[in-house]
């Protein structure tokens, strides 16, 4: 008997595991390769499922053993096939002889395929019944069926753009490291949606040294604004540019929970590594140790292997959520999570965090791009002594951004020949140098994508010192 009762307990023990782990909501990260990625045409609808019933209502009494029906659209693959053992598809794939299985008088049977229509309005044009080779009853006429369309998913590529695009503003970007303009250290502000900026796959260390040339580099002791990854390859900086966009993400109800504790309020403890610099932090408070770490080298050098562990912590964080982009919806954009914190050992609930739900923020991951290349006004005007000029690209350009003052002569010159991707681009202007006064910028973009737009525009800005 106590064998009994201990058999009993442990198994109510693990069936209350299993409801545990079942219940527990699905967070959702990023890896570097992915968020590299070129995007796609998330969201195009490429074929359609749908499903069909039909039922026998033949005079009453008669059984039937094969269907027979033409669609108004061509079968892709048979998802069910209804219970009968063979469905020939002939005629253009768009008529199907289905045998092998009785269907009694008032019984349905129903029968689902992927079809290369992409609209609704799938039916079966025409469609019998027939026992042993003769027709049973009538012939029946447009059948529809219900609709369910089979469309692109995004990728890393689309969501990187995503978040960019519609959740950070383009005006503070996403800053990794300490802002300090005052001492002579380095920090980073992301502004623009770049597939550029990943994969780092150099050492993981402080920001110590900037990439000026095949073989030189200088101290990176400055802002750096939407660096190239060659600028400085640093695997800790991608995995923690890459887990912040998770936070951010999600933050903004993008992505999966969205009703209970978010990514970034997680716990980070390794139990079996005590020395773990990240053992006791939220993800929100790691990355910003991470980003004190690659600023103030000369501090965290002190520290031999820090930066390692740091790397490694914090890809794991980013492999614990990671797997396949799946939209639940692509208007408003909401991306599904992927794992639970249970199915990881490193990262635990935060039980001191109320949960909150979290809005969305209302925009498609479809693209919807402007009829044409346009430029903006430059942002503060008047200003002194830096602004901001903004340009929204139609399709992949060859671009050039030059200012000219009012003689018409060349100043400066922002962008020369640079191929740009589509979609906002961000460019701050430096005018320490010169003197107060009207100045005008000009760009001037040669589409290179389908559309092969020549833009051209110019825009008055002030310079007052």
């Amino acid at each position: 008997m106590n064998n009994i009762y201990r058999l009993l307990v442990i198994g109510l023990i693990l069936t209350l595991c299993v409801s545990f782990l079942i219940a527990q909501p699905k967070y959702r990260t990023f890896n570097q390769i992915n968020l590299a990625e070129k995007k796609q045409n998330a969201g195009k609808v490429l074929s359609s499922d749908v499903c069909f019933v039909f039922k026998n209502d033949s005079p009453p009494g008669i059984p039937v053993n094969s269907l027979h029906a033409r669609f108004n659209s061509a079968i892709l693959n048979v998802i069910d096939n209804g219970g009968f053992t063979s469905i020939v598809i002939s005629q253009k794939d768009k008529v199907i002889d289905a045998t092998g299985m009785t269907v009694a008088p008032g019984d349905s049977v129903v029968l689902c395929f992927n079809l290369a229509k992409k609209a609704p309005g799938a039916q079966a044009n025409f469609w019998w019944w027939d026992t042993n080779g003769v027709q049973v009853g009538n012939k029946r006429v447009e059948l529809a069926g219900t609709y369910s369309p089979i469309s692109i998913q995004p990728n890393g590529g689309n969501v990187r753009d995503y978040i960019y695009k519609h959740i950070i503003h383009s005006r503070t970007g996403v800053v990794v490291g300490i802002v300090n303009d005052t001492d002579k250290v380095g920090y980073i502000r992301y502004k623009t949606a770049d597939r550029k900026y990943f994969p780092h796959t150099d050492l993981a260390r402080c920001f110590d040294r900037i990439s000026t040339g095949s073989s030189t580099t200088q101290p990176f002791d400055h802002k750096l604004q939407n660096p190239h990854v060659r600028k400085h390859n640093n695997h800790l900086l991608g995995e923690v540019h890459a887990l912040k966009l998770a936070i951010i993400a999600n933050d903004s109800g993008a992505t999966q929970p969205l009703d209970t504790t978010t990514l970034g309020d997680l716990i980070y403890n390794d139990l079996g590594n005590p020395g773990d610099p990240g053992n006791g932090l939220t993800l929100r408070k790691l990355t910003a140790f991470v980003d004190s770490a690659l600023t103030y080298c000369k501090h965290f050098d002190l520290n031999p292997g820090i930066y390692t562990k740091l790397d490694t912590c914090i890809s794991r964080i980013n492999r614990a959520f990671d797997g396949p982009y799946v939209a639940v919806s692509l208007m408003p954009f909401l991306l599904a999570g992927t794992h639970t914190v249970g199915e990881n050992p490193y990262i635990h609930p935060n039980p001191t965090i109320t949960p909150i739900a979290r809005r969305g923020v209302g925009y498609s991951i479809i693209d919807q791009m402007p009829e044409s290349s346009t430029l903006e006004q430059n942002y503060p005007n008047p200003f002194n002594p830096t602004t901001t000029i903004e340009f929204t690209l139609l399709e992949p350009s060859i671009v050039t951004l030059k200012v000219y003052n009012l003689l018409g002569q060349e100043v400066k010159t922002l962008i020369e020949n640079e191929l740009m991707e589509d979609g906002l681009q961000v460019n701050d202007f430096d005018a320490s140098d010169l003197t107060s006064g009207v100045y005008f910028y000009k760009i001037t973009a040669r589409g290179v994508g389908e559309n092969q737009q020549q833009f051209q525009a110019i825009k008055r800005m002030v310079l007052v010192k």
